[in-house]
């Protein structure tokens, strides 16, 4: 293992680390952006569906 591959293990660690921290420090608001995120992505799927059924329908 080089050098590199080490110190993005590393790194990656420590990211990984912070993000879990910051997510048990902040859980309420993270609750709600992912209520929020789950939300905007159903409401862009059904707007997809849509658009492909109309194009579907002008065929």
């Amino acid at each position: 293992m080089d050098k590199n591959a080490l110190l993005m293990i590393i790194a990656g660690l420590i990211l990984l680390a912070a993000g879990i921290y910051g997510a048990w420090f902040f859980i309420d608001e993270l609750i709600f952006v992912v209520k929020g995120l789950i939300g905007i992505i159903i409401a862009l799927a059904g707007f997809f569906i849509l658009v492909v059924g109309i194009f579907t329908l002008k065929d």
